[in-house]
Parts: C-alpha cells; sequence; structure tokens
C-alpha cells in the first residue's frame, strides 16, 4: 500500500478543489474567483518592481495594481495609512485614492479622511485615461465636503459642484478648451508611469493640464538629474538604489496643503517608494512610505 506523503496528500487536495470549486462557483460565486490560473501573475516586490514590466502599453494592464501606504507625522510613525488603487467594473475603469488618519492622531484630528475618485474613458488606442467623472471628498469628523467634476468632451464643458454636509453651496460650467485634456491627479499617476506625456527622463520637465482651481491649471512634473538626486541622497543619508526623484507641483486644494508641492522617490518601474507631501494645512509635512503592492495585469 502506497503510502500517504504529505505531497501526494497536498496533490489530491488540489485535485479535489479543482473539480469541485468551479461546480460550485454558479451557486456561491465567490469561490469560482479561486479556481483555474491566478488572474494577475506578475507581482510587486517590496521594492516597488513587477516580476514583469513593461513601460508602455495598453493602460488597462494596471486593472487589479494596488498600493497600500504608511504614513508617517513629525514622531508619529503610521499615523495614517492610505491606499491606491486602479480596477475594471462591469467593463469601465476607475481609479481612487483613500487616505486616514489614525490612533492618536486621528484622536486629535478626528480621524479625518480624504477619497478621490476617477472614472475613465479609455482613449488613444488603449493608451491613456481620460477623465469623465472626478470627486472629491473631505471628512473631518461631522463635517463633510465633496466637490464633483464632470468632464464633456463632445461639447467640450467642464461641470463643478461643492457641497458641504450634503447641502449644494455652488456650481459652475466652464467650457473646455479645443484641444485640451483635463487630466485630473489619478489620471497623471497612470498616465504619466505610462509614457503618455513623453519619455521618463532624467532632467526632464512635464506640463499638464489638469482640472483648474484658483490656484493653478496645471500639474508640473520635474524629474531631477543624476547629480541633484545623488546630492539629495547623501543629504538624507539615503542608501544608492535604482530611483527616479521627482518634485510635482499640483493645485494646492486637491490635498488641502499650503503649496501643493510632493516628493517622490520612485522604483525603476515608476512605483512610488516614498513621498513627501509639503505642508499639509495644520499637519506639516507628511510623509508616505509603500507598505506593499498588489499587482495589476501584465499585458494587454
Amino acid at each position: 500500500m502506497t503510502r500517504m506523503t504529505p505531497k501526494i496528500y497536498k496533490g489530491l487536495i488540489s485535485l479535489l478543489l479543482g473539480l469541485i470549486l468551479p461546480l460550485l462557483g454558479p451557486f456561491f460565486p465567490g469561490f469560482a474567483e479561486f479556481s483555474g490560473p491566478p488572474r494577475n501573475p506578475s507581482i510587486i516586490t517590496p521594492f516597488g518592481e513587477y516580476t514583469a514590466f513593461t513601460p508602455r502599453g495598453d493602460i488597462r494592464r494596471f486593472a487589479g495594481e494596488t498600493l497600500y501606504y504608511d504614513i508617517d507625522f513629525l514622531f508619529f510613525k503610521k499615523a495614517a495609512s492610505a491606499e491606491v488603487k486602479f480596477y475594471e467594473y462591469k467593463g469601465k475603469y476607475f481609479a481612487s485614492l483613500s487616505a486616514e488618519t489614525k490612533g492618536i492622531v486621528g484622536f486629535f484630528t478626528n480621524y479625518r479622511k480624504h477619497y478621490y475618485k476617477s472614472s475613465f474613458d479609455i482613449v488613444d488606442k488603449g493608451r491613456r485615461v481620460r477623465t469623465r467623472k472626478f470627486e472629491r471628498f473631505v471628512i473631518n469628523g461631522d463635517i463633510e465636503e465633496r466637490t464633483v467634476h464632470f468632464l464633456d468632451y463632445i461639447n467640450n464643458k467642464h461641470f463643478w459642484f461643492l457641497f458641504k454636509s450634503g447641502e449644494l453651496i455652488t456650481s459652475q460650467k466652464d467650457p473646455i478648451p479645443e484641444g485640451v485634456v483635463y487630466d485630473d491627479i489619478l489620471a497623471v499617476f497612470y498616465n504619466f508611469r505610462n509614457g503618455v506625456y513623453g519619455d521618463l527622463k532624467k532632467g526632464k520637465t512635464y506640463k499638464i493640464d489638469t482640472i483648474p482651481d484658483l490656484s493653478m491649471k496645471n500639474v508640473t512634473a520635474y524629474i531631477n538629474t543624476e547629480k541633484e538626486q545623488e546630492q539629495l541622497r547623501i543629504d538624507e543619508d539615503r542608501p544608492k538604489k535604482s530611483e527616479l526623484l521627482l518634485n510635482v507641483l499640483i493645485p494646492k486644494d486637491v490635498f488641502k496643503t499650503q503649496t501643493g508641492e510632493l516628493i517622490f522617490w520612485t522604483s525603476k518601474h515608476y512605483i512610488p517608494m516614498e513621498t513627501t507631501i509639503k505642508n499639509f494645512i495644520l499637519l506639516g509635512d507628511l510623509h508616505a512610505k509603500l507598505a506593499r503592492g498588489a499587482a495589476g495585469k501584465l499585458k494587454r
């Protein structure tokens, strides 16, 4: 009689699961997700690198990518957390960014929450996302501020609405200039990484049209030269890695900061490893570090 070794036992279990789970799928939809080959065979390493990576391609390959960050403030470690994800739902594509304070910092900030969501069209033969709706929520205790933007490129109109605690405070309709595309911050995040604004080169500046507010109408991103990057690395006593250093300027109202200035250290696969949000109102500089990431699709 053949001895049931752990290897044989695991093989039998895998075989049984492979036969049973697909049959249960119609009755228990959640089970079906575990059958068949993995949907996202690439993974994101602790160094912010994909095990399989293409610098350009169909932007829908990011679907399923989720990045998790821990945020430090002054001497408070992990005072907040953030999550950025790109996902598909019923054939439509979306991205979201959520962040909230926690612990003692959460207590003194009314457990402040920021939530941003973009609804996208896929354009330029799959290379680019174009925002059709952008929503921003800021929740501070019992007070909620919500801004909604609708971008109509058929009629070149931008509609926006501001709500406070559920009450409409103001609304406005503005023209979108002919040939201009307004990329919100999440659209910029994925389009930039897909080379939509040009090759990513050290020493290059990128000026990107964004949803305008009172402070500015563009996002500006600058990739530091090797010399500039090395100097900051020395100043921060930072180990040498294969990274890019970016200085980014966004409209101040997006994150409720005094300057709109962001500093990114990204991996060679353009995943932000460390981010400094400068001059956050009431909190000063916030420092975010990648905690982990879940990969999107390999190719499209």
